[in-house]
């Protein structure tokens, strides 16, 4: 250990009062980034992670250099107060300033989506309208090739799902009770 003299520790403590003052701002520039993406709570927690070890580096660079990386109570407390400080004092009226910054800065951000966004917003009124069309085109055919399978299918003998089931030489009756195929010829040549 080394010994640091009493003018020196005073400076120290005053540098760490500069250096609580200087997280403070960084905070509230954090708080305005964090307020103008998002206001979930993933963000909150990721923002205040990010700011807590910022701090943390930050603090032991000055440790590391103001103090020869010796932790002192005073350059903890130094720092606390230099944050302390700078809430009460400029915080305040940088806290309003950068909520008005941050309502300005989503418009910003808004006004930009709606301008890339145009091109495929129109894109998709266009297919939709398109698609609506061929839609009901579809459906039209739909209708008109159901009323021909209702006419034709009952008609015909052999149904191509049912063309195994004909192949199958076991088969005497079909489902429906009617002769299986081929019996009917047999009969009439008899």
């Amino acid at each position: 250990m080394y010994n640091v003299e009493q003018s020196e520790q005073s400076l120290i403590f005053f540098a760490s009062l500069g250096v609580g003052f200087l997280l403070g701002v960084l905070y509230d520039f954090l708080r305005a980034l964090r307020l103008s993406f998002t206001r979930g709570k993933w963000s909150v927690i990721f923002f205040d992670l990010l700011y807590f070890f910022m701090v943390a580096f930050a603090s032991y660079i000055f440790i590391l250099a103001a103090n020869k990386g010796e932790v002192r109570s005073y350059i903890i407390i130094g720092e606390l107060l230099g944050a302390v400080f700078y809430y009460f004092s400029l915080g305040f009226a940088l806290m309003k300033l950068t909520d008005k910054f941050v309502l300005l800065l989503k418009r910003f951000y808004s006004f930009v989506f709606k301008i890339i966004s145009f091109p495929f917003r129109l894109m998709k009124k266009l297919f939709s309208k398109v698609f609506g069309k061929l839609k009901i085109i579809f459906k039209k055919s739909e209708k008109k090739s159901e009323k021909i399978q209702k006419k034709v299918l009952p008609k015909a003998r052999v149904y191509v799902y049912n063309l195994f089931g004909i192949l199958c030489a076991g088969l005497k009756k079909s489902k429906k009770g009617g002769k299986a195929y081929g019996e009917g010829e047999k009969e009439k040549s008899t």
